[in-house]
């Protein structure tokens, strides 16, 4: 069982590392697209990158706080 919680971890951080990667290259994305757009308006519009960024925080944040719950133990033993 030690080995089968020391793969599901390794794989854990390696997803969390290209989620991390994929969300950079998100952001580059994001702000050439939102500079395009504004290019030729007279009034510019919030860009979208504050709601990717909050996004982001809250699924790793979630998806901590629901890893621990699971690996808490039920019962307090005595």
């Amino acid at each position: 069982m030690q080995l089968l919680s020391r793969f599901v971890l390794a794989f854990g951080l390696i997803m969390i590392i290209a989620a991390a990667l994929l969300l950079g290259k998100d952001v580059i994305d994001i702000n050439q697209l939102h500079a395009v757009a504004n290019a030729n308006r007279s009034a510019t519009f919030p860009s979208p990158l504050n709601n990717v960024l909050i996004t982001f925080v809250l699924a790793v944040a979630g998806g901590f706080l629901l890893g621990l719950g699971i690996t808490l133990p039920r019962r307090r033993k005595v």
